[in-house]
């Protein structure tokens, strides 16, 4: 097992694979029609690290930087985690998880954070590593 920055080969893959990723995390709220088009490789300065085992990747986790809305702080931030359906339930998201947050004590930073929507099941994962709901966003047809 090998959690590593992404090869230029490994980020064509983890693109191929975006409208899943994205699909899946928002919970279908975010679909073909309305899809995001964001690169959060620039904004965020993002890098994407795999999970690698027996020379196949498994998922990976996009991590970058961001100042707290609220306190101006730096906070290192998880813009993306995916593991493959194949390879969940063996403890891959959460092996991603820990790198990414030792990877931002390494840098000296004293947060992270990460937007989940509502229903995602990784939320529970999340929250049993600790992190907690800061902020919510609440909206209603009209």
């Amino acid at each position: 097992m090998l959690i590593r920055r992404s090869s230029n080969d490994e980020f064509e893959f983890i693109q191929s694979h975006k409208s899943q990723v994205q699909h899946e995390a928002t919970m279908g709220y975010v679909n073909e029609s309305n899809q995001l088009e964001m690169d959060l490789n620039t904004p965020y300065q993002g890098h994407y690290y795999v999970f690698e085992h027996q020379y196949t990747v498994q998922g990976w986790v996009l991590l970058g930087e961001t100042k707290g809305p609220f306190t101006n702080d730096q906070s290192g931030v998880i813009l993306e985690l995916y593991v493959l359906p194949a390879y969940r339930k063996y403890g891959v998201g959460k092996m991603l998880m820990n790198f990414a947050i030792e990877h931002f004590k390494y840098q000296g930073l004293k947060k992270v954070q990460l937007n989940v929507f509502s229903g995602n099941p990784a939320r529970k994962l999340y929250e049993r590593l600790g992190f907690h709901e800061v902020a919510s966003l609440m909206e209603r047809p009209i």
